[in-house]
């Protein structure tokens, strides 16, 4: 097939003209029913039609007046592939709802970023439109189609294009192993046992990806006992996409920036250094560690600054912190939500046992911490806070020289 040029006889732009002149027809009405001037005719010259069978599908870019990103032109030969129908602008689509039994679903995964044309390309593979143009004719009547995220979604092959879209906009057709929640309070080992669960990785892949920093995390988070890198405190909480072409790296990669996004943002390392842990300048992984701490023995977001003060307190007086929520991070999980005994949180030989013998901050931050808490540790009270417990009505809080009403208060497990 020999391509000519835009205004030539017959040519490429004779063929957009009566297309647009068709659409004019259509639109009497509209300030500008062609939406098609001579400068887009000039920045579409040398495109080439693809010639597929009998089909040939021709775009170009420059946007319509009528809210579509460009112009979609072809000749269809009723084979049911992507490309528009006849000079007047329709598209080959299927009229049935978004109804059908949940075995029949197909998944559709929508990249991240992905354009209109690509979930457009995406669901015609799919069999879930007729073809592409149904799809992308809807979406550009739909100013809610920008808001379709990333995932794969399970819907109903054999939809309307207008369907489609609102069927992408269900975040209840999102599969489950489309998305991750990272929740404050939440280890960050844990974060990584839900995405092998779902996307059937490998603990190996990740532990290198943390192992080697292929993932962002800044110089100093580290474990202070092994001088390796951890994500412990360092995954931003929030809903993450999981799309087809993700990876541990990309996974971990996406929520460390994130958390960065946010310490930045409050110039948290300068802060660090302002404040004194034991007797000397606190790190960023220092105070990012007190910060998990408030996140695991509060009840009230209100609290975190008193806990902060009593850590920061404590360390200064070298005294032993005693808390039994740094410990359990080694224990790990214990059946039926029981809480740890007296003896295995003050096991001598747990790292992340703050009781004799030992002195300071655990090796890591033994929690996700939220946004909240990360300000509570770099802005602790001033209210002579040293010890704490938390009990049925919340967590009280007792001075240094309240010794014996905090024994009284916080009886041992």
């Amino acid at each position: 097939m020999q391509d000519q040029e835009p205004g030539e006889p017959g040519g490429f732009g004779d063929e957009i003209s009566r297309m647009l002149h068709a659409r004019a027809l259509r639109h009497p009405d509209h300030a500008d029913p062609i939406g098609m001037t001579r400068r887009h005719l000039r920045a579409a010259k040398g495109r080439r039609r693809t010639a597929l069978g009998a089909t040939a599908t021709l775009v170009v870019a420059g946007g319509a007046a009528f809210g579509s990103g460009y112009v979609g032109l072809s000749h269809d030969n009723g084979t049911g592939t992507g490309a528009a129908s006849g000079a007047n602008g329709s598209a080959p689509d299927y009229s049935a709802a978004a109804t059908c039994a949940a075995n029949v679903k197909v998944p559709v995964d929508v990249p991240r970023g992905a354009t209109t044309t690509t979930i457009a390309h995406a669901l015609f593979e799919a069999g879930v439109v007729k073809s592409e143009d149904a799809y992308i004719n809807a979406a550009n009547h739909d100013q809610g189609s920008a808001d379709i995220g990333a995932g794969t979604y399970v819907v109903c092959p054999g939809i309307s294009g207008t369907n489609a879209v609102l069927e992408l906009l269900k975040k209840s057709n999102l599969s489950d192993a489309s998305q991750i929640i990272v929740q404050p309070h939440e280890w960050g080992k844990d974060v990584i046992a839900g995405l092998i669960d779902k996307r059937k990785w490998k603990q190996a892949d990740f532990d290198t990806a943390i192992q080697n920093n292929t993932i962002g995390l800044p110089a100093w988070s580290k474990d202070s006992l092994t001088g390796q890198f951890t994500i412990e405190g360092m995954l931003e909480p929030g809903t993450y996409a999981l799309v087809a072409s993700d990876t541990p790296q990309s996974v971990l990669t996406q929520m460390v920036a994130n958390r960065m996004t946010f310490l930045k943002s409050i110039d948290f390392e300068t802060k660090a250094a302002a404040l004194t842990c034991g007797t000397a300048h606190c790190t960023p992984e220092q105070v990012l560690t007190v910060g998990s701490i408030a996140e695991g023995e509060v009840t009230d977001p209100d609290d975190g600054q008193k806990v902060a003060e009593g850590v920061y307190t404590r360390l200064k007086d070298n005294d032993y912190l005693g808390i039994d929520s740094t410990a359990l991070y080694w224990i790990g999980h214990l059946p039926n939500g029981k809480l740890p005994s007296a003896a295995q949180v003050q096991d001598p030989n747990n790292p992340y046992s703050t009781y004799a013998p030992h002195h300071g901050l655990p090796p890591t931050p033994v929690y996700d911490t939220s946004d909240d808490m990360i300000k509570s540790a770099l802005t602790p009270s001033h209210q002579g806070t040293y010890y704490w417990c938390v009990t049925a009505t919340g967590t009280e809080f007792f001075m240094k020289n309240q010794t014996p009403a905090f024994k009284n208060a916080c009886t041992a497990k």
